[in-house]
């Protein structure tokens, strides 16, 4: 289904700024940036698929009439190799995987090899970029947004969850975002009653 549904946006994307590209309102004139997160998804390597394909047409294509292609992966060895060889801009952030580091090197020029071996040693908001958002590759900070505006993506602190005081769980809580699909769901508060209830 996901693999459907982002094949058939870009689709449509993509045709429009195709046959718009003269117009005002088209890609020339006002150029798109499409962000494909959690890429690996469903730009595999695998059988071929819609999203696969028309990610294929905008990184090959799209440039041509204004529309551009973000990539991002925490898994890059399982991006199709046309997609990634199409990109002219890396910005990679610490990669502890030997065949995603490696991954990443082969689309790299050779000379950027001892940059990228730094990649397993990276800390949080450092990166490394490299191709044609950088005139020399380099290995930078990036700010990161305000506490309270960041994704809430941060790894639990183990060490201090197991420390605690074990204490009885409400499970049905659990079953119940399940349900709503919502991490954040809370039981309904009773309604107040009225004097004339």
């Amino acid at each position: 289904m996901l693999i459907r549904l982002v094949g058939s946006i870009l689709n449509i994307i993509y045709e429009a700024l195709f046959w718009g590209r003269e117009l005002p309102e088209g890609g020339r004139q006002r150029p798109q940036l499409i962000v494909m997160e959690e890429a690996h998804r469903y730009l595999g390597k695998e059988t071929d698929n819609l999203a696969r394909t028309m990610v294929q047409r905008v990184v090959k294509e799209g440039r041509k009439f204004g529309l551009g292609a973000m990539i991002v992966s925490q898994r890059p060895t399982e991006i199709d190799e046309t997609i990634l060889s199409q990109c002219g801009t890396f910005i990679a952030l610490r990669l502890s995987n030997s065949a995603d580091r490696t991954k990443v090197q082969s689309v790299l020029p050779d000379s950027l090899s001892g940059l990228m071996d730094s990649l397993p040693v990276l800390r949080t908001g450092e990166a490394i970029i490299a191709g044609e958002a950088a005139k020399l590759p380099i290995r930078c900070r990036i700010t990161l947004p305000p506490a309270g505006l960041r994704p809430s993506s941060e790894d639990p602190l183990v060490a201090d969850a197991w420390a605690k005081q074990w204490a009885q769980g409400d499970y049905d809580r659990i079953a119940a975002a399940w349900r709503s699909q919502n991490p954040r769901w809370e039981p309904e508060k009773p309604k107040a009653k009225t004097n004339g209830e």
